[in-house]
């Protein structure tokens, strides 16, 4: 048989970078493998990653603390100390040792040999006293200055609604938080932390939890999601009954009030450990995956996977909780929402004023001539009118070939529109496609009279929601609000000024086309635009005779995609 410790060397060697950071996907993929097929293998990991932490944090706060000032003299005498005898060492002379000679015994016949004295520099015996001396100093060192408890290793991020207890009223967001110091209870709201080595923490109240290490965190109550990059691969929650540590991935742990802990893997995979003892049940967990660990006996138990069960982000400063919903409404943040439904459909976006609770009335008419920036929603880079040459984002970014429209609008945009709240000939109207409603009662839309852009920052909503954005789809058309009307739009999709989707003179009411756009990981800016496709229209103009006041223009349940 294989001894142990030739059998797990090459285990062992992957812990080892596994701690360091060091670790490649590949290599992850061998450890897996192993852990998977070897179930002793699993309880000799479990105490060497132990061994492995123990040391890297010791030895972390040992630096911390011989850089202290207090301990930099000390530690400069005794450099000083080993150059003076490294240099002394080049220039000594040699000392002999005389040895003893034994005392004769009477023999027949002594047969001496010729023995060299051996010879030891002075450097060689001070050597070995300082030895002596350095072993001393680190027992005693370890001894009276033990490594510190209450190191930072995380930094609060941001939080929404958060009430904490027990803490005074700086828990703001730039809060730093230390390893070993009282348990932190938070009684509702949500804490986002960031770990030093860029673990990522949201911590759904009401939670009680405490910070371990720079790669541990311990959870007595509560939610906590956390995202794991490379570089912190190893980061491990801790509950009362179980311990989760990451192989490179994203998951949730919950622990309800029986002490029963929930796992639910969203991406990758976790080693999932449960009760304290060495012969404990143990399991690798793979991504859309939930076990529950019962809080009495310990026993894992396969439980239905949710995607939504943890807030996975948020936003405090336009209330977005995101909780792994696959896209984002376009409608909702037209309405000064996030994407996620907090939008107000009494909203309007004024080309000259921005956000506004005012609105035209259908059959007047204003020129915009400018891209107006819209400072207060970071999802929404700006709105125009077009005409001709016009720029169609806060880069300055130029599409040249929109029909002239005089930047003539008559209505301001606007989106899930209140049932009967558009006015047409003094009549109620509202939008419906194939028998279905669009408004705040029913489907999303984005109303865009004809002559209308607005452009959202593709990087701002990535970032914030710390996701890519596969595609954008849309369904698009003109309702009918004046059977008998002509009617005649261009309809554009542009993405960093250039044109990803166009419907050029298009003429038929009350029928909806689908289009999808793809959007690459480095396209910054998605504009939407709908023009009078009949042109050039000059200020001046009776327009009562125009096909531009029958462009009611619809986007139609628009989303932004979201990748895995």
């Amino acid at each position: 048989m294989e001894p142990k410790d030739t059998k797990y060397q090459e285990m062992r060697i992957l812990i080892c970078e596994l701690v360091d950071g060091t670790i490649t996907p590949d290599r992850i993929a061998k450890l897996n493998q192993i852990l998977s097929h070897d179930p002793d293998a699993v309880s000799h990991y479990i105490d060497f990653l132990d061994i492995q932490v123990l040391i890297k944090s010791t030895m972390s706060n040992l630096e911390n603390d011989l850089s202290n000032p207090l301990c930099s003299d000390e530690i400069q005498g005794l450099e000083d100390l080993w150059h003076q005898l490294a240099q002394e060492e080049k220039s000594a002379p040699e000392i002999e040792i005389t040895q003893e000679k034994p005392q004769r015994e009477l023999i027949q016949k002594v047969v001496y040999s010729h023995r060299e004295r051996p010879k030891i520099s002075r450097f060689n015996i001070v050597f070995l006293v300082m030895n002596a001396a350095a072993v001393l100093f680190f027992v005693l060192f370890i001894k009276f200055v033990p490594p510190k408890r209450g190191v930072d290793v995380a930094v609060l991020t941001d939080s929404f609604n958060a009430q904490w207890e027990n803490v005074d009223d700086s828990m703001e967001s730039g809060t730093r938080l230390a390893a070993n110091s009282n348990e932190l209870y938070l009684r509702e709201g949500l804490a986002k932390l960031l770990f030093d080595n860029n673990a990522k923490v949201v911590i759904e109240g009401p939670a009680r939890f405490k910070l371990i290490a720079d790669d541990r965190i311990g959870l007595s109550y509560g939610r906590a999601y956390t995202v794991v990059p490379q570089e912190a691969v190893g980061f491990s929650v801790y509950t009362k009954n179980a311990k989760v540590i990451d192989l490179g991935t994203e998951f949730g742990v919950e622990v309800n009030s029986q002490g029963d802990t929930y796992l639910g893997v969203v991406k990758g995979q976790t080693q999932l450990i449960a009760g304290k003892k060495p012969d404990v049940p143990t399991m690798v967990v793979g991504q859309k995956t939930a076990k529950i660990v019962n809080g009495s006996t310990c026993e894992i138990s396969s439980i239905p996977y949710n995607e939504h069960r943890f807030v996975r982000s948020f936003i405090s400063a336009n209330k977005a909780i995101w909780r792994g919903q696959s896209s984002l409404d376009l409608a909702d943040i037209v309405r000064n929402g996030n994407g996620l439904g907090t939008g107000n459909s009494d909203i309007r976006l004024d080309p000259f004023k921005g956000f506004t609770y005012d609105q035209h009335v259908s059959g007047s008419d204003a020129v915009a001539n400018k891209y107006l920036p819209i400072k207060d929603h970071p999802f929404i880079d700006g709105v125009f009118i077009p005409d001709g040459k016009t720029v169609v984002n806060s880069q300055g970014e130029v599409y040249e070939d929109f029909p002239a429209t005089g930047g003539i609008y008559c209505i301001d945009l606007f989106a899930n529109p209140t049932p009967g709240i558009i006015k047409v000939n003094a009549q109620s109207r509202t939008v419906y496609f194939n028998g279905h409603e669009y408004s705040d009662q029913g489907k999303p839309c984005i109303l865009m009279h004809g002559n209308h852009g607005i452009t959202f920052d593709l990087r701002a909503i990535r970032e914030s929601y710390l996701h890519r954005i596969d595609y954008f789809k849309s369904r698009i058309g003109i309702a009918d609000f004046q059977e008998g009307h002509p009617c005649n739009a261009n309809i554009y999709v542009i993405v960093d000024g250039q044109v990803r989707y166009s419907l050029l003179q298009y003429k038929e009411k009350g029928k909806l086309t689908d289009i999808s756009v793809e959007l690459e990981d480095t396209d910054r800016f998605l504009t939407l635009v709908t023009a009078d496709g009949e042109g050039p229209n000059k200020p001046d103009d009776d327009l009562s005779n125009r096909t531009f006041l029958y462009d009611w223009c619809v986007f139609a349940e628009p989303v932004l995609v979201l990748g895995e």
